[in-house]
């Protein structure tokens, strides 16, 4: 029983770690690549392309509801989403869940969502974007370049990450 109770501890303390390792900022790209676009369906069943969004700086978030660390970033996605939405801001969240919309729509009205989710059944955004594990999150510019890459979860309510995108969405 001991024994069990030190291995909980143990993968507890290594997914914190791994969480907290995970880089508490996007990493910002010297190479500004342009970020491959792609058209998906959303849960309303209307198809979204990023280039829709051309002008906006973009956060490209891969995500699944089996995914732990996903799950725990969802709600500080939203707080960025509330606070940042009525600037040229646009957070598309893609999940990778393989049995469809009626899980993810489940997930998304359980938790109060209201960014737009778009469905990658068959891994085609994920692999333009090279996504291995999840959750991978990309910051895409107005003009269509990947600025920033994160792989790993995020606090994305944290104070620097607020003051961060602040910051790049002053104009």
């Amino acid at each position: 029983m001991i024994f069990a109770k030190k291995i909980a501890l143990l993968n507890s303390l290594a997914f914190a770690l791994v969480l907290y390792s995970s880089t508490l900022t996007l990493a910002q790209s010297e190479n500004k690549l342009p970020a491959p676009d792609f058209t998906l369906k959303s849960l309303s069943g209307d198809e979204v392309s990023l280039n829709q969004h051309r002008g906006n700086y973009v956060l490209v978030n891969f995500w699944a509801t089996w995914c732990v660390p996903c799950k725990m970033e969802m709600p500080s996605l939203e707080t960025l989403y509330q606070r940042f939405k009525t600037k040229n801001f646009s957070l598309l969240a893609i999940s990778n869940d393989m049995f469809g919309a009626k899980i993810v729509e489940s997930f998304i009205q359980a938790n109060n969502l209201s960014f737009t989710i778009l469905l990658d059944q068959q891994l085609q955004a994920s692999n333009k974007y090279g996504v291995i594990s999840l959750p991978t999150t990309f910051m895409i510019n107005p003009e269509g370049n990947i600025i920033g890459e994160l792989r790993g979860a995020e606090d994305w309510a944290s104070p620097d990450n607020l003051l961060y995108f602040e910051n790049l969405l002053k104009n």
